[in-house]
């Protein structure tokens, strides 16, 4: 069992170029995530067994299980616990690592399939901020309407069509609203405290159940497959929290297919996840409150307010900001890095274009990155990192950085050959007919 801690930030470690941490060092680190999410929210413990044929606990709100086991014995284990698979899959992943991926499961309590169905008055609404994003507002509107969400767009005067795309779309449906920010003129900088503020505003005043603070260039997705985001909100309500946080998986073009059309997650399967500090809080979704969440003074990456239970399975931010050469060199040279507020860039604000210059180069190589086609073929390859952000070297929390040389029970290849052998096969065959006896009643 772990519990979660308090400390310096860790100094993070550096593995091979698209290499995360070895599988131990993953499982141990998210861990450490879901003591600290879990003792926050308090909404019960969780506990990390190293062994294959571990039980796990009846009383644990999530149990994560290393090491290689059946099926069958998944399941047996979850129905005398009272729990239920939610997730099979591999921590640690990467040349270097690939002898230490280290198969795990997840065993909690908290079954969409379990919950009722949404009701039709359950009222999600996605505040969309914009400046320019003509080539994916349609498609974000179409999608976010098509899943009964409804959509504020909150546009920063737009030089292209944008906003006037976003107006025709609402002219035929009342599911959006749109508005221009500041209202009177053209700002002379991109001033993001300002439009967060707005944010803030439009989400006390909206009356809906949940808000979710949206980016044009991003596509949001539940952490269980085949569950839609609004269905998402609704079950994380019924499981008792009030607030979602967010992986960020920044998708890198790799060619130039994209030409300004199209979904963007069919255009691009090539990402990296974010690696800068504030890419681990993302705390992006909530339930509005009796008093106005805060959001604006953390460059809306923390929804703040008393009583906040953030649900510990991360959602999934998918973020598209450069989709092409052309795309990249036009948005971040001529829209962007002249744009920014000196003001806030003196905070330490707007920097992660800071990097990029005419001579820059927009396209990235896919053996830097990783793949997503599905989220189950994800899973076997880095279900740890997508539920929780831990592990991942820029990860800063302490105890969920990653960590080369882990002196933990979970720390070397030879962990299930180990444990078995200590185990002894009388006592497994005792395990196994004790589950198994239990299933038959």
């Amino acid at each position: 069992m772990l519990n979660g801690r308090r400390g310096a930030r860790p100094r993070a470690a550096s593995f091979p170029p698209g290499d995360v941490a070895p599988g131990p060092s993953v499982v141990r680190a998210f861990g450490a995530y879901l003591a600290r999410t879990l003792g926050e929210s308090d909404a019960g413990f969780c506990e990390v067994l190293a062994h294959p044929l571990a039980l796990p606990s009846p009383g644990a709100t999530v149990s994560v299980r290393a090491g290689a086991s059946p099926a069958w014995w998944d399941q047996l284990c979850a129905r005398r616990a009272g729990a239920r698979v939610a997730f099979r899959g591999n921590a640690g992943r990467g040349p270097a690592a690939a002898a230490q991926r280290l198969p795990l499961t997840v065993f909690d309590r908290w079954d969409p399939s379990s919950v009722p169905p949404t009701p039709s008055e359950f009222d999600v609404l996605a505040i969309v901020t914009t400046f320019n994003e003509a080539d994916v507002v349609d498609d974000l509107l179409a999608r976010l309407r098509a899943d009964r969400i409804r959509v504020h767009l909150i546009d920063n005067w737009s030089t292209d069509a944008t906003f006037d795309m976003a107006a025709r779309r609402a002219s035929g449906d009342p599911g959006i609203t749109l508005e221009r920010f500041p209202a009177g003129a053209p700002p002379a900088y991109f001033e993001l405290e300002k439009l967060l503020i707005q944010v803030e505003h439009t989400a006390h005043r909206s009356g809906a159940d949940w808000v979710i603070h949206h980016d044009a260039d991003e596509v949001r997705q539940s952490p269980w497959a085949g569950v839609s985001l609004r269905r998402a909100l609704w079950c994380v309500e019924q499981f008792g929290f009030n607030c979602v946080d967010h992986v960020v998986m920044n998708f890198r073009p790799v060619d130039e297919r994209w030409h300004g059309a199209g979904e963007l997650q069919e255009a691009f399967e090539w990402f990296e996840f974010g690696d800068h500090h504030a890419a681990f809080r993302q705390q992006k979704a909530w339930k509005p409150q009796p008093a106005p969440v805060r959001c604006a003074t953390t460059g809306g990456h923390n929804a703040e307010f008393p009583g906040r239970r953030v649900f510990p399975y991360r959602f999934l931010l998918r973020h598209y900001p450069i989709r092409s050469t052309g795309h990249g060199r036009r948005k971040v040279l001529v829209e962007r890095q002249g744009r920014f507020s000196p003001e806030e860039r003196e905070r330490g604000w707007h920097v992660h274009y800071d990097q990029y210059s005419e001579h820059s180069t927009f396209l990235w190589a896919p053996g830097s990155l990783h793949r997503f086609t599905t989220l189950d073929d994800l899973d076997q390859r880095l279900l740890v990192e997508r539920l929780s952000a831990a592990a991942l070297p820029a990860n800063p929390f302490p105890g969920e950085s990653v960590d080369p040389s882990p002196s933990s029970p979970l720390s070397g290849p030879g962990l299930v050959a180990a444990d078995v052998a200590r185990l002894g096969r009388r006592a497994v065959r005792r395990s196994v007919a004790r589950l198994r006896s239990a299933a038959v009643r």
